[in-house]
Protein backbone atom coordinates (compact mmCIF):
# COMPACT_ATOMS: atom_id res chain seq x y z
CA UNK A 1 0.00 0.00 0.00
CA UNK A 2 1.25 3.49 -0.54
CA UNK A 3 1.62 6.52 0.96
CA UNK A 4 1.44 10.08 0.33
CA UNK A 5 3.96 12.62 2.17
CA UNK A 6 2.87 15.86 2.00
CA UNK A 7 5.80 18.99 2.44
CA UNK A 8 4.57 22.19 1.44
CA UNK A 9 2.28 22.10 -1.43
CA UNK A 10 4.16 18.80 -2.54
CA UNK A 11 3.00 15.42 -2.22
CA UNK A 12 5.22 12.30 -2.14
CA UNK A 13 5.20 8.71 -2.29
CA UNK A 14 6.32 6.84 0.09
CA UNK A 15 6.07 3.52 1.98
CA UNK A 16 4.68 3.50 5.68
CA UNK A 17 8.20 2.33 6.98
CA UNK A 18 9.89 5.87 5.67
CA UNK A 19 7.72 7.72 7.50
CA UNK A 20 9.06 7.17 10.76
CA UNK A 21 7.95 10.32 12.96
CA UNK A 22 8.87 11.35 16.18
CA UNK A 23 7.43 13.44 18.96
CA UNK A 24 11.15 14.55 19.93
CA UNK A 25 14.65 14.36 18.26
CA UNK A 26 15.73 11.61 19.86
CA UNK A 27 18.80 11.64 22.27
CA UNK A 28 22.22 11.05 19.44
CA UNK A 29 24.54 13.04 17.83
CA UNK A 30 23.40 14.98 14.93
CA UNK A 31 25.30 17.60 12.50
CA UNK A 32 23.56 19.93 10.26
CA UNK A 33 23.05 20.06 6.53
CA UNK A 34 21.68 21.85 3.72
CA UNK A 35 19.72 20.37 0.72
CA UNK A 36 19.52 21.36 -2.94
CA UNK A 37 16.82 24.03 -2.33
CA UNK A 38 18.70 25.70 1.04
CA UNK A 39 16.47 23.57 3.69
CA UNK A 40 18.44 22.21 6.75
CA UNK A 41 18.31 19.10 7.76
CA UNK A 42 20.18 17.21 10.83
CA UNK A 43 22.06 14.46 10.17
CA UNK A 44 22.78 11.22 12.33
CA UNK A 45 27.11 10.76 13.33
CA UNK A 46 28.53 8.35 15.65
CA UNK A 47 27.81 8.71 19.02
CA UNK A 48 30.51 9.81 21.42
CA UNK A 49 32.62 7.26 23.61
CA UNK A 50 35.35 7.70 26.46
CA UNK A 51 37.30 4.34 26.31
CA UNK A 52 39.20 3.37 29.85
CA UNK A 53 39.24 5.55 32.66
CA UNK A 54 39.15 9.14 33.08
CA UNK A 55 41.46 10.94 35.33
CA UNK A 56 41.62 14.85 36.78
CA UNK A 57 38.04 16.39 37.01
CA UNK A 58 36.13 15.51 33.73
CA UNK A 59 33.35 13.97 35.13
CA UNK A 60 32.94 16.22 38.55
CA UNK A 61 32.78 19.04 35.74
CA UNK A 62 30.60 17.37 33.71
CA UNK A 63 27.98 16.79 36.74
CA UNK A 64 28.34 20.10 37.83
CA UNK A 65 27.78 22.01 34.42
CA UNK A 66 25.18 19.68 33.48
CA UNK A 67 23.29 20.09 37.29
CA UNK A 68 23.32 23.73 35.99
CA UNK A 69 21.97 24.18 33.17
CA UNK A 70 18.66 21.63 34.43
CA UNK A 71 18.84 24.39 37.58
CA UNK A 72 18.47 27.48 34.97
CA UNK A 73 15.37 28.63 33.30
CA UNK A 74 17.40 30.18 30.69
CA UNK A 75 19.76 28.77 28.15
CA UNK A 76 23.56 28.51 29.42
CA UNK A 77 26.67 29.08 28.05
CA UNK A 78 30.23 27.00 28.46
CA UNK A 79 33.43 27.75 26.80
CA UNK A 80 36.52 25.12 27.30
CA UNK A 81 39.73 26.54 26.04
CA UNK A 82 43.11 24.86 25.68
CA UNK A 83 45.65 23.84 23.82
CA UNK A 84 44.49 20.21 21.54
CA UNK A 85 45.66 17.02 23.76
CA UNK A 86 44.55 19.65 27.21
CA UNK A 87 41.44 17.86 27.97
CA UNK A 88 38.42 20.00 26.64
CA UNK A 89 37.51 17.84 23.80
CA UNK A 90 37.05 14.76 26.57
CA UNK A 91 34.91 16.82 29.09
CA UNK A 92 32.62 18.25 25.91
CA UNK A 93 32.23 14.00 25.09
CA UNK A 94 30.92 13.92 28.81
CA UNK A 95 28.43 16.58 28.51
CA UNK A 96 27.05 14.67 25.46
CA UNK A 97 27.08 11.58 26.75
CA UNK A 98 25.55 12.48 30.25
CA UNK A 99 22.98 14.82 27.45
CA UNK A 100 22.21 11.71 26.05
CA UNK A 101 20.99 9.67 29.01
CA UNK A 102 18.69 12.09 30.04
CA UNK A 103 17.39 12.14 26.67
CA UNK A 104 18.89 15.60 25.37
CA UNK A 105 20.48 15.28 21.76
CA UNK A 106 23.56 17.11 20.93
CA UNK A 107 23.74 18.74 17.58
CA UNK A 108 27.48 19.53 16.43
CA UNK A 109 28.80 22.23 14.81
CA UNK A 110 31.56 22.11 12.66
CA UNK A 111 30.45 25.06 9.79
CA UNK A 112 29.63 28.46 9.92
CA UNK A 113 26.36 28.80 10.45
CA UNK A 114 24.74 32.18 11.13
CA UNK A 115 21.91 34.11 10.00
CA UNK A 116 17.98 34.07 11.09
CA UNK A 117 17.73 30.79 8.95
CA UNK A 118 19.90 28.93 11.06
CA UNK A 119 18.56 30.81 14.32
CA UNK A 120 15.08 29.26 13.67
CA UNK A 121 15.92 26.03 12.60
CA UNK A 122 17.49 25.39 16.15
CA UNK A 123 14.36 27.15 17.79
CA UNK A 124 12.58 24.48 15.83
CA UNK A 125 14.14 22.03 18.29
CA UNK A 126 12.04 22.91 21.20
CA UNK A 127 13.43 20.43 23.58
CA UNK A 128 16.48 21.09 25.74
CA UNK A 129 19.69 20.16 23.31
CA UNK A 130 23.39 20.58 23.48
CA UNK A 131 24.77 22.63 20.99
CA UNK A 132 27.97 21.59 20.47
CA UNK A 133 30.64 24.29 18.91
CA UNK A 134 33.92 22.35 18.23
CA UNK A 135 36.90 24.58 17.66
CA UNK A 136 34.99 27.61 17.62
CA UNK A 137 37.35 30.10 16.76
CA UNK A 138 38.91 28.54 13.65
CA UNK A 139 35.34 28.15 12.31
CA UNK A 140 33.96 31.27 13.11
CA UNK A 141 35.84 34.28 11.79
CA UNK A 142 35.34 37.32 13.91
CA UNK A 143 32.48 38.91 12.02
CA UNK A 144 30.40 35.63 11.98
CA UNK A 145 31.53 35.18 15.91
CA UNK A 146 29.36 38.44 16.55
CA UNK A 147 26.35 37.34 14.70
CA UNK A 148 26.37 34.29 17.27
CA UNK A 149 26.61 36.54 20.14
CA UNK A 150 22.19 36.97 19.77
CA UNK A 151 21.99 33.02 20.07
CA UNK A 152 23.86 33.39 23.15
CA UNK A 153 21.93 35.79 24.75
CA UNK A 154 19.06 33.57 25.08
CA UNK A 155 16.73 35.71 23.16
CA UNK A 156 14.74 32.50 22.12
CA UNK A 157 12.12 30.34 24.32
CA UNK A 158 13.60 26.87 24.45
CA UNK A 159 15.90 26.30 26.26
CA UNK A 160 19.56 24.82 24.95
CA UNK A 161 23.44 24.38 26.70
CA UNK A 162 25.89 25.90 24.13
CA UNK A 163 29.11 24.43 24.32
CA UNK A 164 32.14 26.28 23.06
CA UNK A 165 35.64 24.67 22.58
CA UNK A 166 38.41 26.64 21.51
CA UNK A 167 42.12 26.58 21.11
CA UNK A 168 42.85 30.32 21.68
CA UNK A 169 41.02 32.39 24.05
CA UNK A 170 41.86 35.25 22.93
CA UNK A 171 40.96 34.56 18.90
CA UNK A 172 37.05 34.58 20.54
CA UNK A 173 35.02 37.47 20.34
CA UNK A 174 35.88 39.98 23.23
CA UNK A 175 31.88 40.41 23.98
CA UNK A 176 31.93 36.85 24.85
CA UNK A 177 34.57 37.08 27.56
CA UNK A 178 33.41 38.17 31.17
CA UNK A 179 29.90 37.97 30.51
CA UNK A 180 28.14 35.03 32.36
CA UNK A 181 24.80 36.07 31.09
CA UNK A 182 26.54 34.98 27.66
CA UNK A 183 28.78 32.14 28.58
CA UNK A 184 28.25 30.74 32.20
CA UNK A 185 31.28 29.05 32.70
CA UNK A 186 34.65 28.94 31.17
CA UNK A 187 37.21 26.29 31.67
CA UNK A 188 40.59 27.34 30.81
CA UNK A 189 43.02 24.38 30.33
CA UNK A 190 46.59 25.25 31.23
CA UNK A 191 48.14 21.59 31.60
CA UNK A 192 48.04 18.68 33.63
CA UNK A 193 48.71 18.66 37.24
CA UNK A 194 51.05 16.75 39.28
CA UNK A 195 48.64 14.46 41.16
CA UNK A 196 46.89 13.72 37.38
CA UNK A 197 50.45 12.83 35.92
CA UNK A 198 51.23 10.46 39.62
CA UNK A 199 47.71 8.99 39.12
CA UNK A 200 47.78 8.05 35.24
CA UNK A 201 51.33 6.57 35.71
CA UNK A 202 50.35 4.64 38.71
CA UNK A 203 47.91 3.45 36.03
CA UNK A 204 49.89 2.88 33.12
CA UNK A 205 53.87 3.04 33.24
CA UNK A 206 55.31 -0.48 34.32
CA UNK A 207 58.53 0.80 35.70
CA UNK A 208 57.25 3.44 38.29
CA UNK A 209 60.22 4.34 39.78
CA UNK A 210 60.27 6.71 37.10
CA UNK A 211 57.19 8.51 38.27
CA UNK A 212 59.31 11.69 39.89
CA UNK A 213 61.22 12.27 36.79
CA UNK A 214 58.37 12.15 34.23
CA UNK A 215 56.80 14.91 36.98
CA UNK A 216 60.40 16.66 36.58
CA UNK A 217 59.91 16.58 32.67
CA UNK A 218 55.92 17.99 32.48
CA UNK A 219 57.59 21.47 34.31
CA UNK A 220 59.77 21.59 31.48
CA UNK A 221 56.20 22.57 29.27
CA UNK A 222 54.55 25.65 29.73
CA UNK A 223 51.57 22.94 28.97
CA UNK A 224 52.25 19.78 29.56
CA UNK A 225 49.15 18.04 27.87
CA UNK A 226 47.88 14.34 28.14
CA UNK A 227 48.47 13.63 24.21
CA UNK A 228 52.25 14.19 25.57
CA UNK A 229 51.98 12.09 29.16
CA UNK A 230 50.19 9.33 27.46
CA UNK A 231 52.88 8.83 24.56
CA UNK A 232 55.65 9.10 26.78
CA UNK A 233 54.32 6.56 28.79
CA UNK A 234 53.73 3.99 25.93
CA UNK A 235 57.06 5.12 24.43
CA UNK A 236 58.64 4.29 27.59
CA UNK A 237 56.87 1.27 28.53
CA UNK A 238 57.60 0.06 25.00
CA UNK A 239 61.61 -0.04 25.20
CA UNK A 240 62.29 0.01 29.12
CA UNK A 241 63.79 3.44 28.72
CA UNK A 242 64.29 6.58 30.88
CA UNK A 243 61.47 9.43 30.10
CA UNK A 244 64.41 11.80 28.74
CA UNK A 245 65.54 8.98 26.54
CA UNK A 246 62.42 8.47 24.95
CA UNK A 247 62.04 12.43 24.56
CA UNK A 248 64.41 12.45 21.88
CA UNK A 249 62.26 10.41 19.80
CA UNK A 250 58.92 11.87 20.44
CA UNK A 251 57.37 14.98 19.09
CA UNK A 252 57.36 16.68 22.55
CA UNK A 253 60.40 18.75 22.80
CA UNK A 254 60.38 21.75 25.35
CA UNK A 255 62.44 23.80 23.18
CA UNK A 256 59.45 24.51 20.97
CA UNK A 257 57.56 25.46 23.43
CA UNK A 258 57.84 29.19 23.63
CA UNK A 259 56.98 29.54 27.36
CA UNK A 260 60.00 28.06 27.97
CA UNK A 261 62.22 30.57 29.97
CA UNK A 262 63.96 30.06 33.12
CA UNK A 263 65.40 32.30 35.53
CA UNK A 264 69.25 32.50 36.52
CA UNK A 265 70.59 32.12 39.84
CA UNK A 266 74.00 31.54 40.56
CA UNK A 267 76.38 30.75 43.30
CA UNK A 268 80.67 31.19 43.77
CA UNK A 269 82.78 29.90 45.84
CA UNK A 270 79.57 30.48 48.39
CA UNK A 271 78.94 33.88 47.40
CA UNK A 272 75.48 34.84 45.50
CA UNK A 273 76.16 36.12 42.05
CA UNK A 274 74.02 39.46 42.09
CA UNK A 275 71.49 39.55 39.32
CA UNK A 276 72.70 42.88 37.85
CA UNK A 277 76.34 41.29 37.88
CA UNK A 278 74.65 38.57 35.28
CA UNK A 279 75.03 38.82 31.52
CA UNK A 280 71.57 37.24 31.02
CA UNK A 281 69.46 37.21 33.95
CA UNK A 282 66.85 33.87 32.13
CA UNK A 283 67.71 30.81 29.82
CA UNK A 284 65.44 29.47 27.29
CA UNK A 285 65.90 25.10 26.90
CA UNK A 286 65.84 22.15 28.16
CA UNK A 287 68.25 21.70 31.14
CA UNK A 288 67.80 17.73 31.44
CA UNK A 289 69.32 17.29 27.52
CA UNK A 290 71.17 21.02 27.31
CA UNK A 291 73.99 23.02 28.69
CA UNK A 292 73.67 26.31 30.08
CA UNK A 293 76.12 28.79 30.38
CA UNK A 294 76.34 31.55 32.24
CA UNK A 295 78.41 34.49 32.41
CA UNK A 296 78.83 36.81 35.45
CA UNK A 297 81.69 39.49 36.75
CA UNK A 298 84.36 39.01 38.26
CA UNK A 299 87.47 39.89 39.85
CA UNK A 300 90.95 39.63 38.65
CA UNK A 301 91.64 37.07 41.18
CA UNK A 302 88.68 35.08 40.47
CA UNK A 303 86.28 35.89 43.09
CA UNK A 304 82.76 37.71 42.28
CA UNK A 305 81.99 40.91 41.61
CA UNK A 306 80.61 42.27 44.60
CA UNK A 307 79.28 45.97 45.27
CA UNK A 308 81.08 47.79 47.74
CA UNK A 309 78.73 47.71 50.52
CA UNK A 310 79.27 46.58 54.02
CA UNK A 311 75.80 44.62 54.59
CA UNK A 312 75.20 40.71 54.81
CA UNK A 313 71.76 39.49 52.86
CA UNK A 314 69.98 36.47 51.87
CA UNK A 315 67.98 35.89 48.40
CA UNK A 316 64.50 34.83 48.94
CA UNK A 317 64.81 31.47 49.16
CA UNK A 318 67.49 29.14 50.93
CA UNK A 319 68.86 28.02 47.63
CA UNK A 320 71.31 30.90 48.10
CA UNK A 321 72.83 33.29 50.17
CA UNK A 322 74.26 36.35 48.94
CA UNK A 323 77.23 38.34 50.67
CA UNK A 324 77.58 41.35 49.98
CA UNK A 325 80.88 43.03 51.82
CA UNK A 326 83.04 45.84 51.50
CA UNK A 327 85.63 45.57 48.56
CA UNK A 328 87.84 47.76 46.77
CA UNK A 329 88.13 48.97 42.99
CA UNK A 330 90.04 45.89 41.38
CA UNK A 331 89.55 45.31 37.81
CA UNK A 332 86.81 43.31 36.71
CA UNK A 333 86.02 40.95 33.72
CA UNK A 334 83.30 38.55 32.47
CA UNK A 335 83.53 35.19 33.03
CA UNK A 336 82.36 32.00 31.84
CA UNK A 337 80.36 29.20 33.84
CA UNK A 338 78.91 26.10 32.17
CA UNK A 339 76.59 23.48 32.94
CA UNK A 340 75.97 19.90 31.74
CA UNK A 341 72.93 17.99 32.57
CA UNK A 342 74.99 15.08 34.20
CA UNK A 343 76.25 18.18 36.73
CA UNK A 344 72.34 18.31 37.70
CA UNK A 345 72.04 17.20 41.50
CA UNK A 346 68.11 18.43 42.14
CA UNK A 347 64.21 18.99 40.86
CA UNK A 348 61.52 19.80 42.36
CA UNK A 349 59.34 19.74 39.66
CA UNK A 350 56.33 22.02 41.74
CA UNK A 351 57.74 25.02 41.15
CA UNK A 352 60.04 23.76 38.14
CA UNK A 353 62.98 24.26 39.97
CA UNK A 354 66.89 22.86 39.03
CA UNK A 355 69.97 23.06 40.76
CA UNK A 356 73.13 22.21 39.22
CA UNK A 357 76.82 21.48 40.58
CA UNK A 358 79.52 21.57 38.13
CA UNK A 359 83.34 20.26 39.00
CA UNK A 360 84.21 23.65 39.29
CA UNK A 361 81.65 23.86 42.87
CA UNK A 362 79.66 26.88 41.10
CA UNK A 363 76.02 26.09 42.01
CA UNK A 364 73.43 27.20 39.33
CA UNK A 365 69.26 27.38 40.43
CA UNK A 366 67.41 27.64 37.12
CA UNK A 367 63.76 28.25 38.07
CA UNK A 368 61.29 28.25 35.38
CA UNK A 369 59.57 31.71 34.77
CA UNK A 370 55.63 31.08 34.77
CA UNK A 371 52.89 33.38 32.36
CA UNK A 372 50.43 34.68 34.52
CA UNK A 373 47.25 33.12 33.71
CA UNK A 374 44.95 32.87 36.45
CA UNK A 375 44.17 35.12 39.47
CA UNK A 376 43.07 34.07 42.60
CA UNK A 377 40.88 35.68 45.12
CA UNK A 378 41.57 33.80 48.56
CA UNK A 379 42.84 37.26 49.88
CA UNK A 380 39.85 38.96 49.15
Amino acid sequence: MAYFLKSGKSFRVSSKEAMDLHEQLPAGNYTIKEDNFGNLYLESIDSFEIKGKTYGDHTKNADRIMNTFLDRPASTGVMLTGEKGSGKSLLAKELAIKGASLGMPTIVINAPWTGDKFFSFLQQIDQPSIILFDEFEKVYSSDEQESILTLLDGVFPSRKLFVLTCNDKWRVDSHMRNRPGRIYYMLDYKGLTNDFIIEYCEDNLKNQTYIEKICAIASLFSQFNFDMLKALVEEMNRYDEAPEEALKMLNSKPEFDEGNKYQIEMEVAGIAVDQKHLENKEWSGNPLQSQVRVEYKVFEDGRPYIEPAGKRTSSHDDEITQIVGASDNDEWDWESAKFQPGDLTKIDPKVGKFIFMNKARQKLVLTRIKEKQSYYYDAF
